[in-house]
């Protein structure tokens, strides 16, 4: 795929009771949970996983979050997560998200995220040319 078409990785589920507060509405830390779980499908999606990534010696590890809550999502809705690459740097990757109510497809939350690879050691390191492929794709 070109970057002008990127792959998105989408995974609808049902918020659950456990996500809401006493009001019913999802608590604002559950939104960037969902976030990263789009994030490990988008991955898994690819023939990884983060699991992998991090038994060969390297660690993906936040460095920016921006996020927008544009509308509370409820108990029992219906939403959709999708997730995609954004940008490919030599030693930061960023990943975008939005979630969707899935019915109406009224953006609910918008994210970005960098993320810096790091080694064993705790170094900024350049990604592994063997991710490279996959990444640029």
């Amino acid at each position: 795929m070109s970057k002008a078409d990127p792959h998105i990785s989408e995974t609808s589920f049902h918020v659950r009771y456990a996500e809401t507060d006493a009001m019913g509405f999802v608590h604002h830390a559950v939104y960037l949970v969902w976030f990263e779980e789009g994030r490990s499908a988008f991955i898994r999606e690819q023939g990884w996983s983060y699991a992998e990534i991090e038994r060969s010696g390297y660690f993906l590890v936040a460095s920016d979050l921006r996020a927008r809550y544009l509308k509370a999502a409820r108990y029992d809705q219906l939403v959709t997560v999708r997730v995609w690459l954004a940008q490919v740097k030599s030693r930061q990757l960023a990943f975008a998200c939005e979630v969707l109510d899935s019915e109406s497809r009224d953006c609910l939350f918008s994210a970005n995220l960098k993320l810096h690879c790091l080694n064993r050691a705790g170094k900024i390191a350049r990604i592994p040319s063997d991710w490279q492929a996959w990444l640029r794709e």
